[in-house]
């Protein structure tokens, strides 16, 4: 199976509410937001992944691991990317924007108390910081 028909497939179980939190990665998650903005606009894209991460984390008995804030950080920047080149497939973006498989690109727009709080988990929060600048 091609990564882009795994990608399809992944974000028709993501909102149909029939994948399996553990086999869920953070790569697929990158995959699966790729494939619904290439399918959507973005606000239906958000809000498709949005609802079926917020399920997903459900049912795995991890309600708090749903977080608002990063969820809309990373659409909003793989949107941001996919509008400045074009991609022909999910595999094709990921292997062009590795940046996006680590921690390291949201945890440098929020102070890690911001970004791990409660309201971030609930509504999705401006950045509190500028990439490289010292945390506090």
């Amino acid at each position: 199976m091609s990564v882009e028909s795994r990608s399809s497939n992944l974000l028709r179980c993501l909102v149909s509410g029939e994948l399996t939190p553990a086999s869920f990665s953070h790569a697929d998650h990158i995959a699966v937001s790729f494939e619904a903005l290439r399918q959507h606009s973005f606000f239906d894209a958000l809000h498709k992944v949005a609802i079926g991460l917020q399920s997903l984390a459900e049912r795995a008995n991890l309600p708090d691991k749903f977080n608002a804030t990063i969820t809309l950080a990373y659409m909003s920047l793989i949107a941001e990317r996919m509008h400045l080149q074009q991609y022909s497939s999910a595999e094709e973006f990921l292997s062009d924007n590795t940046d996006l498989l680590g921690p390291g690109f949201v945890n440098s727009y929020y102070k890690k108390d911001r970004l791990n709080g409660t309201l971030a988990k609930a509504v999705a929060l401006l950045p509190d910081t500028l990439p490289n600048e010292p945390k506090a």
